[in-house]
């Protein structure tokens, strides 16, 4: 079996080009003939083309020229967002961090930090800078989300819960927040109503795969096989290419005694690119 879900994953942070276009409307409302905003539309430009080293140094160049500019924060955040873009994650956090020095409420750069810290596994410090653009912005749905993503994955289950509920308060039918919820009920050992929960919100998104999977997964600890063999049926149905699917309903078939039925499907899953030295002593075991 696949190892057992902790939550449901956090919307994925918005095209990383957006912001700066969002910057790019916000400085060129201060454009002046002046050498600062020059280096700034240069470097918007410039980033829109692709031409990353170039707009970086046109940010910096407009940093030089005006070191005390409070509209520097947007500048180091571009530069950030442009380091994201070329792969050097770290150096984005030191500029985020720059920006942050100047605006250190200034909730885009808040978020784009606290995705960034995600993607790169440390949660700790994502769940400092959601907590952050909450103290300003208490109805904030993307932080209270990624917070309460995080206080799953860190089996603080009661301000997961909070974060939730106070979620489902400002949009009672946000997907993400609702499937958190009955994957809280399945962590805190509560599998009929995390079973309910998922019943209700198929009810509502019947051709959303991952519901079906994480029922039945759910089912499948509860020892209800046949039902969650049923519902990796529909979910694959759904989503034929899912690697992941499939090797849970191998496992499954496997551990039912379906020998036939789990060979075909790990050997369908090596069909999808799953390495077959992986599942060497599955595939023995299904002779």
């Amino acid at each position: 079996m696949k190892k057992k879900t902790n939550t449901a994953q956090p919307t994925k942070m918005k095209k990383i080009l957006a912001f700066i276009v969002f910057c790019f409307s916000f400085f060129i409302s201060w454009a002046q003939a002046s050498s600062y905003e020059s280096y700034i539309e240069q470097g918007l430009a410039a980033a829109q083309e692709q031409r990353y080293d170039e707009a970086i140094e046109s940010f910096r160049q407009a940093l030089k020229t005006s070191p005390d500019d409070i509209r520097n924060a947007l500048a180091y955040a571009n530069i950030a967002h442009i380091q994201e873009l070329k792969g050097e994650q770290m150096k984005a956090i030191d500029s985020y961090d720059m920006a942050l020095g100047i605006a250190p409420l200034n909730v885009p750069i808040l978020k784009a930090q606290g995705d960034l810290y995600m993607s790169l596994g440390n949660q700790s410090k994502a769940l400092l800078d959601y907590s952050k653009i909450l103290e300003v912005a208490p109805n904030n749905t993307d932080a209270l989300l990624a917070r309460a993503y995080i206080y799953q994955q860190q089996r603080d289950y009661s301000n997961a819960k909070t974060d939730y509920d106070r979620l489902l308060t400002i949009q009672p039918d946000h997907y993400a927040a609702l499937l958190g919820v009955a994957i809280l009920f399945q962590n805190t050992n509560k599998p009929q109503e995390a079973i309910r929960r998922l019943t209700l919100l198929i009810d509502q998104h019947p051709d959303k795969a991952e519901l079906y999977s994480v029922r039945a997964e759910i089912e499948a600890e509860a020892k209800q096989s046949e039902l969650a063999i049923m519902d990796l049926d529909k979910a694959i149905s759904l989503e034929p290419e899912n690697k992941n699917m499939i090797l849970t309903r191998a496992y499954l078939h496997l551990k039912e005694g379906h020998k036939h039925l789990a060979k075909q499907d790990f050997q369908h899953a090596i069909q999808l690119g799953v390495p077959q030295g992986q599942l060497k002593e599955e595939l023995k075991q299904c002779k």
